[in-house]
């Protein structure tokens, strides 16, 4: 029987399927936490470039809506990256359902906007990464194993097992904007800024809609991009506090 009333579900972020969650899901639940994770459409292992390429923005947050819609308590939503995207937009609509988003370095959507529409710092890395979408058959490829090598609070066991579950990402999830009936700081959210440098530096390059939004509760990781994995005793910390945080007027 769950501890908080109600359910936790962690959605991965770009390139990545449940597997990048589950030993913090385990983490939660020997603690008394009913959570689970799961896999967005396009990110299953295997999946022909084809049907990757033609998943939408549309199709991960119907995929969600229904795995939350078929949950009779509360739900938490957990999430990374690029599936704050996703999150964010299922709380919109649905509302109550969702008892709270806790973000960790999240993309957050607004309404009538891709994420792409704030990516990088200027309009030519962002139509540079278009170009590179187009150019990979509408696939937004992961990074290479050398790549990870900047990652320096990773272990290199860490880097091989992000490159070696890595799938390439459906581009048009990052180019679809986004649909909002209300901006998401409304919403009962936690924002995780992440920085091995400090939290000053953490939330000088978290998103405008996190730094704008004065009543979320906002905490910090002494992080790289992956948390869950380099300090994955401290990511599940903060996931019980924010969860109970958000759960606590439940019945």
């Amino acid at each position: 029987m769950s501890t908080v009333g109600a359910k936790v579900i962690l959605i991965p972020g770009a390139w990545m399927g449940a597997w990048i969650w589950e030993p913090t899901v385990n983490r939660l639940v020997e603690r008394g936490i009913d959570a689970e994770t799961l896999t967005l459409r396009g990110l299953e292992a295997g999946v022909p470039k084809s049907e990757i390429a033609a998943v939408r923005l549309a199709d991960h947050v119907r995929q969600l809506r229904d795995v939350v819609d078929g949950h009779r308590v509360p739900v938490v939503l957990v999430s990374h990256s690029y599936s704050a995207m996703v999150t964010a937009q299922v709380a919109d609509r649905v509302g109550g359902k969702v008892a709270g988003l806790v973000h960790f370095g999240g993309f957050l959507p607004v309404d009538g906007r891709s994420l792409l529409d704030g990516w990088g710092s200027t309009p030519e890395e962002r139509d540079a990464e278009r170009a590179d979408i187009v150019r990979a058959g509408g696939l937004w490829l992961p990074p290479t194993r050398p790549m990870l090598d900047h990652e320096t609070d990773l272990t290199p066991a860490d880097r091989d097992l992000l490159a070696g579950g890595f799938t390439p990402h459906p581009g048009h999830t990052i180019t679809d904007r986004a649909e909002l009936a209300v901006p998401v700081g409304t919403r009962p959210t936690t924002y995780v800024a992440l920085s091995t440098a400090g939290p000053d530096d953490a939330w000088r390059h978290a998103p405008a809609a996190a730094r704008d939004a004065t009543a979320w509760r906002r905490r910090h990781i002494a992080s790289g991009h992956w948390p869950m994995l380099s300090a994955p005793d401290t990511t599940a910390d903060l996931i019980d506090g924010e969860v109970r945080e958000h759960t606590a007027a439940l019945g």
